[in-house]
């Protein structure tokens, strides 16, 4: 079988970025951090057909599917392409993480043949980037304590931008975290390593990182990148036994960002606590994504 699609790795990422720096996204899924984050835990491939980005990926119980094309190119040519190594490989033809906009143009392309399932556990969680700024008025109230309580019990604490200096003593806690949270399941451990090789690439990558020290110590981060005008948070860890410092680190993110409007802080798979965390930043959206199976013709009549 001919090769149509290539394994995503550090050394041909830079075939995807110009791609991810035209592209006005709608979900963290096509952004270049999160896709290089997570290469290898989804086994990511790619391939451009018809001028537009083809990204193939394993789902777990999903198994592979396609991301929606992102591009100025030609759509047709480009879905005709994924088609085609989906009938190559024996697989059905699928998409995954697929933004509604995306599943307009499938719609009208396949017509009947889709079969689209709303899955809650990918949705992104969209939040006005002004409430982070000072967490004012009533719905902020819980992290405005915390925040305050933080800098009266840690005046000393430091925002800082991570530079080359300070990467060693982010890599650093970054394997702390780990070794304090031996009871990860497997997407918090790839989360993980993906967040150490963001922090890495992060210049290449187009991404910027802060960090909030103590004494010198490295005490939460967050990495992300600015599309347009929108956050999106790909890395956010603090320690969990200094409170305050979740929010606080949240909040000086955004702070970083001067003139964004809103902040996309990802997904939450399906896990409850993450669920009640991220909900207690009051988003202002969910941005739902679709499972999409495109039935072979003779199904659909």
């Amino acid at each position: 079988m001919r090769r149509m699609f290539t394994r995503l790795t550090s050394e041909n990422m830079h075939l995807l970025t110009p791609f991810y720096k035209a592209h006005h996204p709608s979900i963290c899924d096509n952004t270049a951090g999160a896709v290089y984050q997570w290469r290898n835990a989804y086994v990511t491939y790619f391939s451009i057909s018809g001028g537009m980005l083809c990204i193939r990926a394993s789902y777990g119980a999903d198994g592979d599917c396609y991301t929606f094309p992102i591009g100025d190119g030609d759509i047709g040519a480009a879905l005709e392409h994924c088609q085609n190594e989906a009938n190559e490989r024996g697989d059905e033809f699928k998409f995954c993480v697929t933004p509604i906009e995306g599943l307009n143009v499938l719609n009208d392309i396949y017509g009947e043949r889709v079969l689209a399932q709303n899955r809650r556990e990918w949705a992104d969680y969209l939040y006005d980037a002004e409430g982070f700024l000072s967490y004012s008025g009533k719905q902020y109230h819980t992290q405005r304590n915390h925040v305050n309580r933080f800098f009266r019990e840690y005046p000393q604490v430091e925002r800082r931008p991570v530079t080359k200096a300070l990467e060693g003593a982010c890599f650093d806690f970054l394997c702390r975290y780990a070794a304090e949270h031996d009871d990860m399941n497997d997407i918090e451990k790839n989360e993980l390593i993906g967040a150490k090789e963001l922090l890495i690439h992060r210049e290449a990558l187009g991404q910027s990182a802060l960090c909030l020290t103590l004494d010198d110590e490295v005490i939460a981060l967050s990495i992300g990148e600015r599309r347009f005008d929108t956050l999106y948070v790909h890395v956010e860890k603090a320690r969990m036994d200094i409170a305050g410092a979740y929010p606080a680190m949240a909040q000086a993110f955004v702070q970083a960002h001067e003139g964004v409007k809103f902040v996309n802080r990802e997904d939450d798979a399906g896990d409850e606590g993450l669920r009640y965390s991220k909900l207690n930043y009051r988003p202002i959206a969910l941005i739902d994504k679709y499972f999409v199976k495109i039935q072979p013709s003779s199904l659909s009549k």
